[in-house]
Formats: structure tokens, sequence, C-alpha cells
């Protein structure tokens, strides 16, 4: 099972768009077998999966309350099903503040590696693992780095974003003396046809140091009222042009992270 965290320290960029539309993808066109992780505690992909409950069990469990750690719960117990065939999910809540309060005064050996060790379980049951990462880097997101194979980081094009895309990589630094195999590729988002945009984009590209996907994702009022519903963006407009973008994205992301070309 490959882990794809995608992550931005700046809000409003397409964090859960991006993970939402690349896991329906994966499994609604690829048939890949896609377990989705909501590690940010607000919830918004466990609502999008129809799976959000504000007093449920979840991610906050795993964390805190696994088998491995003398808790509970199995990782397959905190698994739920959504209403899309060949997606599964593991939710979260408000909760997952106090996890990382939790995580924070723990003063163990696994407190960093406990994702990844929850995810040693059910490896072999699915192909891709997509989570939905919170805005800091805390223990949640730590914990999710350490088993990362990949993290994509939307951006929107111009602004305080790319700064936010720098200081990931700074931080992705250190999480490397731990998971060296992590990478990050840059996921250009709300793409807008201007001459401004595309200066800034191609200088994305060329000069600022970060791999970078081929396919930048356009803006489209059809994105916004696909959030508004409640919906994954593809499951609510098949062949609308971002949904074509992400078609792409998820193309690249499986010829990266398999070999094919």
């Amino acid at each position: 099972m490959k882990i794809i965290a995608v992550m931005n320290q700046k809000g409003g960029i397409g964090k859960t768009m991006t993970a939402a539309s690349i896991s329906y993808l994966l499994a609604a066109e690829k048939e890949k077998r896609v377990l989705v992780v909501d590690a940010d505690q607000q919830g918004n992909i466990s609502m999008l999966y129809e799976r959000y409950d504000p007093e449920g069990r979840g991610m906050p469990d795993l964390l805190e309350n696994h088998q491995k750690t003398g808790g509970a719960y199995t990782t397959q117990e905190l698994i739920q099903g959504t209403p899309y065939t060949g997606i599964d999910i593991i939710p979260a809540n408000g909760y997952l503040m106090r996890t990382n309060m939790q995580l924070l005064m723990t003063e163990q050996s696994d407190q960093i590696m406990r994702f990844r060790k929850a995810m040693e379980e059910v490896g072999d049951n699915y192909d891709y693992c997509i989570v939905d990462c919170g805005l800091l880097m805390d223990m949640t997101i730590t914990n999710v780095m350490v088993a990362a194979d990949l993290a994509i980081a939307p951006v929107k094009i111009g602004g305080f974003e790319i700064e936010a895309v720098d200081n990931t990589e700074e931080q992705l630094d250190t999480i490397r003396n731990i998971n060296p195999g992590i990478r990050m590729k840059v996921l250009m988002t709300m793409r807008q046809k201007n001459q401004t945009t595309l200066q800034v984009e191609q200088w994305l590209r060329e000069n600022s140091g970060h791999e970078c996907y081929e396919t930048a994702v356009r803006r489209s009022v059809v994105a916004e009222k696909s959030t508004m519903e409640r919906v994954p963006l593809p499951a609510f407009s098949k062949n609308c042009i971002v949904t074509k973008d992400y078609r792409a994205v998820t193309e690249e992301l499986i010829r990266d992270m398999e070999g094919q070309r």
C-alpha cells in the first residue's frame, strides 16, 4: 500500500478537494483499493464521504487507543465503508485536537510511529492510502509523515502559499531522519489563465527547486458547488474541467508510484 499525504500549511488551496478527487478517481476509474484517512480535525473529507460523526470513532482512536499501544481497537475495527465502491475511510472529528495534546505529552518512544504501525496491519488490503492532512505539522501529521511515501502539496499560484510549501519542505527534511524515502511534489491549483499566473507557474516549475506535477488544476465554480453539496468532485461532475485535470494528476500519480510509462 502506497501512503500519499495531501498537505499544505495554508488553507483555501484545494487540499481536501485534491485528496477526495484523487481517491475517488483511483477507485472509480482505475479500480484501485483505496483507504482514505482523515487527519484533519475539521473532518471535511469525512463529510464528503458521508462518514462524519462528531462523537464517532476514527483517527483519534487509531493514534490513542490502538491495540498495539495497549488500547481497545485494531485498525480494521476503525475502518468504515463509504457509499462509493472501492473506498473505505478512517474518519476524524474535533477529538483529534485532544489527541494531539495527549501525544505531545506522552513520553514514549513510539509516539510518532503509531500511524505507521497501524497501517502495517491493513497494508495488504489496499493499493493506496490517501491522507487528508490538517494545516499544522502537529503530532497527528508527524505520525502520517513518518509513514508516507509521498506528500502532495497543493499550492494556489501567487501569495503566501508558496512560502508555506517551502516551510513544509524544511519540515520534511527533519522527518527524513526517520523516513528517508518521503518525497514532496507540488500541485498547482485554482489556476487562472492570465499573464501573472503563467509567469509564477513558470517560476515554480523552473526555479523554485520543488518537483511539480505536469498538470495544473484549473479553477471552476463547479468545484465549489460540489463542496457545497458535500460530494467528491468527480462524482458530482465527471467531465468538468477540474475533474479532467485531477484525472490527469491521478494518471501521473500512478505512473510515478507504480513505475508505469
